[in-house]
């Protein structure tokens, strides 16, 4: 069983904010397995990533723009954990932040079902990674990387998923 820290579950509530009452529905499961509503969880505690599944299913069922919404939902990953947990000094291309997220999932991550990031190919412009979810939608890693290089203001890169179950390879170019 794979677990995720509290903060995205919450992230991927407040992203619910105009489906309140899918947010209520999503919610339920989390109550009872934890005592706790999405916002009251310990940003930096372990719940089981099903709940997480859980409110990314709704979100994405509510939103108009479906499995989209579990990538908009991977954007803010980084930007949160950058409020939240900050992200080390030394981190100062996309290349650095993407190469960084291998060691942030495993942080933010723990389990049997919890798989560490191979690298393909490693240089600036061009990664190619497996990196398998955990439970969840694969969507969010497509918005968690071109979250990466939005957070370095580039607007042009792609993220495309070269290779599916069970490697889940990704090739990011900017």
């Amino acid at each position: 069983m794979a677990e995720v820290k509290g903060k995205f579950i919450t992230l991927a509530a407040s992203l619910m904010s105009l489906y309140k009452e899918t947010r209520v529905e999503a919610d339920k499961p989390l109550f009872a397995a934890t005592g706790k509503h999405w916002n009251e969880l310990d940003p930096e505690g372990w719940y089981d990533a099903t709940l997480f599944s859980a409110f990314m299913e709704k979100y994405a069922e509510a939103s108009p723009t479906k499995d989209q919404a579990i990538v908009t939902l991977g954007k803010n990953v980084y930007p949160t954990i950058k409020k939240t947990a900050g992200l080390p000094a030394e981190i100062k291309t996309p290349l650095d932040l993407i190469v960084f997220e291998a060691v942030g999932f495993q942080l933010n991550h723990r389990g049997s079902d919890v798989r560490k990031r191979v690298f393909i190919k490693k240089e600036n412009g061009h990664v190619i990674v497996q990196a398998p979810a955990p439970g969840y939608s694969q969507k969010l890693y497509e918005g968690v990387f071109l979250g990466i290089l939005e957070m370095f203001g580039i607007k042009n890169g792609q993220v495309i998923m070269t290779k599916g179950a069970p490697e889940f390879e990704y090739e990011i170019t900017w």
